[in-house]
């Protein structure tokens, strides 16, 4: 058994041996979700079916990972995030 704190921030660090067992690394999505009284979380991956440009795909992940875009962009809402990208799909 193990246990982990819960940071002020609410987030929980992953033991090594469990991230290990996951193969999870730094990025990784993973689902959460309630069942009764417990708190379950699932590795997931996630594909873009290449419908965004490569360029919107770097950039969305350098703010993700708090690195800073050459050109930041900055939305009032998630609505208005949404919006801008959709404008660049990829028919």
């Amino acid at each position: 058994m193990m246990f982990v704190k819960v940071s002020s921030k609410n987030q929980v660090t992953i033991p090594k041996a469990i991230a290990v067992v996951f193969s999870l690394k730094k990025g990784d999505l993973l689902e959460i979700e309630r069942e009764k009284n417990r708190i379950v979380m699932i590795p997931k991956e996630v594909f873009l079916e290449d419908k965004y440009p490569k360029e919107d795909l770097e950039a969305a992940e350098k703010v993700l990972s708090k690195g800073l875009p050459k050109e930041e962009i900055a939305f009032q809402s998630g609505e208005e995030m949404i919006r801008h990208f959709k404008k660049r799909v990829r028919p």
